[in-house]
C-alpha cells in the first residue's frame, strides 16, 4: 500500500507515492486554526512578559532614537504579527516615523536587496521607517568582553538607540538549542570577530539542538544582549510546519525563555525506535534556499536515524552552496575526516557548518535531491539523487523503519530507549 506525500521543496512541493507503513514525524498543533490573533496580540502587548508596555516604556524613557532588529531572509518571520503591533504601539505612543529605524540581522549573510525587504517586511513598512543592512565586516562599536574571552562589536545604529527592540521567531536552532531573543543581536548585528569567535563554541557539546543547559553559546549571547541592553522583543513561536502557533512579547530573556518552552511542545518529537532510513525535506523556501541553510534540516534527521542508515535530503538550494568559506572548505575536503581534524586547529565562520555536515557524514550515508549540479552534490559528502522512489527502491529494504520528517529545519526528534 501506498499514500501520496507532499513535501515542501523551494517554493513548491513534490508529490511522493511512498509505502503507507513509513511514519511522518511532525507536531501538530489542535488549535492553531482556532487562534484569535487580534486578541493574542492585543493581551501580548497588553501584558508583557515581566517588562512595561511599548507605551510606559517610551513615558519612562523618552527615547529619541528607537531601534527594531529584525530578522532577514533565511529567517521567515509574520510581520504581522510581531513587527505591525509593535510600531503601532509606538505611533500610539507619540513617536514618529523618523525616530524608527529597522535593522536587519543578517550577521555574516548577505545583505537583503530593497526587493527582497518589500515582498517580506511590506512595502506600507519600508516605505514609512528607515531601514539599513546589518554589514559586520563594517565599523563596529565595542560593547566590553564577554565570558569565553568573546570581545564584542556591536551595529552602530543599536549601540546608539535610546531603545531598543527585536522581533523574531523560536523555533529550534543546533547551536544556540533554540532561536530568537538573544540571537538578533550576537549573531544578528555583531562584527564579524565577534560572531567568529562566539561561533567557535559549537565545538562544545552542550551546544546543540534544542538544549539550553550548559550551553555556552546561549549563555555568551544572552550576555551580549544585556551589554547592548535590548530591552523589548516580540517572538513568534512556530511548530514543526514552520507556521505560528504562539506569541510571547516583552523583557528579552523572560519572554524569549516562556517562548522556549511554548515551542518544546510544539517542535520536539519524542520517538522510542531509530529508524533503519530517513527522508527529510528543510521545508522549502527559504530553508532550502542554499545548502548553508539546509544542514539544520540533515543535523535533526540524524538525531532520529541508526548508524549506517542512509539520510535522503529534500532541497532545492537554488543559491548552491550558498556561502564562500562553507564553500572553500567543503572543495578542499576529500573525506569528512579531514574536516573534523581542521576544525581542532582553525576555527572559521562557516567552515563550521562544512564541519557540522562531516560529523554527520561520518556516521550516514548522505543523499540529495535539490537543483545543484552533480560534481557540486558530491563535495558535500552526498551522492545525488534523481529520482527519489527509485533511491526508495534500491536503498530501502520493506522491513526497514522509515521515517520521513516534512519540516526538518523546525522538527528534533528526541531518542529515548
Amino acid at each position: 500500500m501506498v499514500k501520496q506525500i507532499n513535501l515542501a521543496y523551494g517554493t513548491g512541493q513534490l508529490n511522493l507515492n511512498l509505502p503507507e507503513k513509513y511514519k511522518i514525524l511532525e507536531s501538530t498543533a489542535e488549535e492553531r486554526g482556532k487562534i484569535d490573533w487580534q486578541q493574542k496580540i492585543k493581551a501580548s502587548f497588553s501584558n508583557p512578559v515581566d517588562s512595561p508596555t511599548l507605551a510606559s516604556l517610551v513615558q519612562q524613557e523618552k527615547p529619541e532614537k528607537i531601534v527594531i532588529i529584525i530578522n532577514d531572509i533565511t529567517r521567515p518571520v509574520p510581520y504581522n504579527i510581531v513587527l505591525k503591533p509593535m510600531l503601532e504601539e509606538l505611533e500610539e505612543a507619540g513617536i514618529v516615523d523618523e525616530n524608527i529605524s529597522l535593522l536587519i540581522a543578517t550577521g555574516m549573510h548577505r545583505p537583503m536587496t530593497p526587493k527582497e525587504v518589500e515582498e517580506t517586511v511590506g512595502k506600507d513598512i519600508i516605505d514609512r521607517y528607515h531601514w539599513e543592512n546589518h554589514k559586520c565586516e563594517e565599523e563596529m562599536v565595542y560593547a566590553g568582553k564577554l565570558s569565553e574571552g568573546i570581545p564584542l562589536y556591536v551595529n552602530p545604529l543599536a549601540m546608539e538607540a535610546d531603545l531598543l527592540c527585536a522581533i523574531g521567531v523560536i523555533a529550534p536552532h543546533y547551536m544556540a538549542g533554540y532561536s530568537g531573543g538573544r540571537k538578533s543581536l550576537l549573531p544578528g548585528v555583531c562584527g564579524r570577530e565577534t560572531i567568529e569567535t562566539h561561533h567557535s563554541l559549537m565545538r562544545l557539546p552542550e551546544a546543540k539542538t534544542a538544549n539550553l543547559a550548559g550551553n555556552k553559546f546561549h549563555q555568551t549571547a544572552v550576555e551580549a544582549a544585556k551589554m547592548a541592553n535590548l530591552k523589548f522583543i516580540s517572538n513568534v513561536i512556530v511548530d514543526s510546519k514552520n507556521e505560528p502557533v504562539d506569541l510571547v512579547v516583552g523583557h528579552y530573556l523572560k519572554a524569549w525563555e516562556k517562548g522556549v518552552e511554548l515551542c518544546r511542545k510544539n517542535s520536539v518529537i519524542k520517538i522510542d525506535k531509530l529508524a533503519d532510513a530517513v527522508i527529510v525535506s528543510t521545508g522549502g523556501f527559504p530553508k532550502d534556499i542554499n545548502m548553508y541553510q539546509a544542514q539544520k534540516a540533515l543535523e535533526n534527521a540524524s538525531y532520529c536515524v541508526k548508524e549506517g542508515a542512509p539520510i535522503l535530503l529534500i532541497a532545492e538550494c537554488k543559491e548552491s552552496l550558498g556561502e564562500d568559506t562553507f564553500e572553500k572548505w567543503l572543495l578542499e575536503a576529500e573525506k569528512p575526516e579531514y574536516l573534523e581534524e581542521k576544525i581542532k586547529k582553525v576555527f572559521e565562520l562557516g567552515g563550521h557548518k562544512a564541519f557540522a555536515i562531516a560529523r554527520v557524514a561520518r556516521k550516514n550515508p548522505l543523499y540529495l535531491y535539490s537543483s545543484m549540479k552533480r560534481g557540486i552534490v558530491q563535495e558535500t559528502f552526498m551522492d545525488p539523487v534523481i529520482d527519489i522512489n527509485e533511491f526508495v527502491s534500491q536503498l530501502i529494504s520493506a522491513e526497514d523503519l522509515v521515517y520521513i520528517i516534512p519540516h526538518g529545519a523546525n522538527t528534533v526528534p528526541l531518542y529515548t530507549d
